[in-house]
């Protein structure tokens, strides 16, 4: 008979409850795989009388065991009466038609699949079953990796609407509570492959470290709260870079210089970096004007330059776009203000086009006229850019660069009769448009 009322049970109920206080959500959606750490949360979840409902992935790369998998947690749901998410993945084929990393692509299918369905139910929350034993195999797999702070920091029990609710609990504890519960469960038969790294971590390395230098995972457990710790602090001080330079797609060489390392890597990863180019960034510090580094986003394909312009670097991005104007009423009071337009210089209707290479425009104390091309270079476009940028002109000229400059020889003047400020709106076109 299974025993809710061994003392371990007992305490470790009472402390879930507590947790589960804390996060309290109208809805718990727990992943499953069939083996034995997922089926205990399950198991712990409902004895706490908690609302729950199961996902579970099957990616089909073990054949009839993967589908014995389902089953088992099929049976279970109609035993306990639990509504089960299941998603098929064609997970085999992918690996034949590109090369990848197994365990990463699988990470991403069920990750991806969870927050669908946590879209689906405001909310609730995700559990997942990782443990401590996870947690410090995780520490060393990043380590090995050349991880920075937050890869050796590892998981939280609570974040970003995902909850760890075993993450304080060992493999012996978990293994333990499985047999005073008599809970069934499915072993993954390539969870003993040493083909995969965290096994290899898990069945020889960290063994002969557990038996040689027994105070070591206490030490890791130790430093990672220290490092979660310092995270948290720097986290309050980024959040305002961050966004700043996400919205305004620039930031300075000072603003650069008072990152920490974290701070530095998260602030480019948080906008879609890719580590290669992060890592090239400091190349730019002492560079020339106008050089860059360029990228290919590997989702949307876009081209993407981060600039050095003067004492900031500037980020753009080559993505399909037009762009729209509007006059606006305006009086001579509103003067000086160079986007304040004489109407009656106007030669016909305006329209857009791209950059030609004679285009040229009046300059503010500048005798004669200025390249289009030479004040995109000043601008810090980069060079593959400039002949993608787009101008507004009438019948006989260029009237303006959007974002950037108006031809001065339209600019209202003391004596002008008809004025009206002249606003632009960047418009982006997609793939369905």
């Amino acid at each position: 008979m299974a025993s809710t009322e061994h003392p371990f049970v007992s305490e470790t109920l009472t402390t879930l409850r507590s947790f589960f206080e804390l996060h309290s959500a109208p809805k718990y959606l727990v992943a499953v795989s069939g083996g034995r750490d997922s089926m205990l949360l399950c198991e712990l979840l409902l004895l706490l009388k908690l609302p729950v409902e199961l996902m579970h992935v099957n990616y089909g790369l073990r054949g009839s065991e993967s589908d014995l998998d389902q089953l088992h947690i099929a049976q279970y749901c109609h035993k306990s009466k639990l509504k089960l998410h299941c998603h098929q993945s064609k997970l085999a084929q992918q690996l034949r038609d590109k090369k990848t990393n197994l365990q990463a692509e699988a990470r991403a299918i069920r990750y991806r699949f969870f927050r669908e369905i946590q879209a689906k139910e405001p909310g609730s929350m995700i559990c997942i079953a990782q443990h401590q034993d996870d947690q410090i195999e995780t520490f060393w797999l990043q380590l090995s990796r050349g991880a920075g702070l937050k890869g050796l920091a590892s998981m939280t029990k609570a974040n970003n609407g995902t909850l760890r609710p075993l993450l304080d609990l060992t493999r012996m504890e978990i293994n333990a509570l499985c047999q005073h519960l008599q809970l069934e469960f499915r072993d993954d038969s390539s969870n003993q492959s040493k083909k995969y790294r965290r096994n290899l971590w898990r069945m020889e390395f960290l063994p002969f470290l557990d038996n040689n230098l027994p105070q070591l995972k206490a030490a890791i457990l130790y430093l990672q709260q220290k490092f979660h710790a310092e995270i948290k602090a720097q986290e309050e001080g980024l959040a305002r870079v961050v966004s700043s330079f996400q919205n305004n797609k620039s930031i300075t060489l000072n603003d650069i210089s008072q990152l920490t390392a974290y701070q530095y890597i998260e602030i480019f990863k948080r906008a879609g970096f890719p580590m290669y180019i992060t890592k090239r960034i400091s190349e730019l510090f002492t560079a020339a004007n106008g050089k860059y580094l360029q990228w290919t986003d590997p989702i949307n394909a876009h081209l993407n330059y981060l600039v050095k312009n003067g004492k900031k670097l500037e980020w753009f991005v080559d993505e399909a776009c037009h762009w729209a104007y509007q006059f606006e009423e305006a009086s001579l009071t509103d003067l000086p203000n160079d986007h304040l337009i004489d109407t009656n210089l106007i030669k016909g209707q305006l329209y857009f086009r791209f950059v030609q290479p004679k285009d040229k425009i009046k300059i503010k104390g500048l005798a004669g006229s200025k390249s289009v091309y030479q004040l995109l270079k000043e601008a810090g476009v980069p060079a593959p850019l400039r002949p993608l940028q787009f101008v507004c002109c009438d019948d006989q000229k260029v009237i303006a660069i959007p974002g950037h400059k108006v031809n001065y020889a339209v600019v209202a003047k003391a004596d002008s009769s008809n004025v009206a400020e002249l606003t632009f709106q960047k418009i982006l076109t997609f793939e369905n448009d």
